[in-house]
């Protein structure tokens, strides 16, 4: 069963029969789906959102106007086969994502929206933050981490 992407350099869908190639990728990697975190050929998912990706036809020229060599890659940094550490939580389990503002990992696309929704009512520490016009918590945390980092380094 074949899915569908999004061709983000000429403007036009393209059929894909279930592993792709990514900008910078040295092979093809299966696609997995936006939503549900599946793999886009287990279940239906003509209702999922569709990930914005060079067809074949027009990779070598989606990199070449980034000022890239066709050709050229970015070897996966550590790996295991279940993909980047950076998309896990605690515990290792996969997520698609998490809240800057309270934390909360996303184990789905849906969970995700959900959290977002209505003015992301279902986010305690945003509801709670919203009328001062605060940054997110973690970014903070994040950028605070990122600049002690800097001062470290000039040191």
């Amino acid at each position: 069963m074949s899915h569908r992407h999004f061709c983000d350099y000429e403007g036009h869908y393209w059929d894909c029969e279930g592993a792709a190639v990514r900008l910078f990728a040295p092979e093809a990697s299966i696609c997995m789906c936006l939503n549900h975190g599946v793999p886009m050929e287990e279940g239906d998912h003509s209702e999922c959102s569709v990930e914005l990706l060079s067809c074949p036809k027009h990779r070598a020229d989606h990199m070449r106007a980034m000022g890239y060599d066709p050709e050229y890659t970015v070897e996966p940094r550590d790996q295991d086969a279940e993909g980047s550490p950076m998309f896990k939580d605690e515990a290792g389990i996969r997520i698609v994502g998490f809240c800057l503002w309270c934390n909360k990992n996303f184990y789905s696309m849906d969970e995700s929206e959900a959290h977002t929704a209505n003015e992301m009512a279902d986010c305690p520490v945003f509801q709670e933050l919203k009328d001062q016009h605060f940054m997110p918590p973690v970014l903070e945390m994040m950028l605070e981490d990122v600049r002690l980092r800097d001062d470290e380094a000039e040191r």
